[in-house]
């Protein structure tokens, strides 16, 4: 889930961070509630995003194509 493959990991992240900042600077929020709410953003979030809306599939991610190659058998 938490891959180069999972193409929401990157904003997410981002997302996250300045989340994270805004709880800081806006609010008088604890230590533990700023990190749960980044942690949120950084592992829950693209994990949900990949499997609600579909990321890469393995045949995708590693240029696979549907046929097989290599040999066509003994004439």
């Amino acid at each position: 889930m938490l891959d180069a493959g999972n193409p929401y990991v990157l904003p997410s992240t981002l997302v996250g961070a300045a989340v994270y900042l805004g709880l800081t600077v806006v609010t008088d929020a604890s230590l533990p509630i700023r990190i749960g709410a980044l942690l949120a953003f950084v592992v829950v979030v693209p994990a949900v995003l990949n499997r609600l809306l579909g990321g890469r599939g393995p045949s995708e991610s590693l240029g696979v194509d549907d046929e097989a190659t290599g040999d066509e058998g003994a004439r």
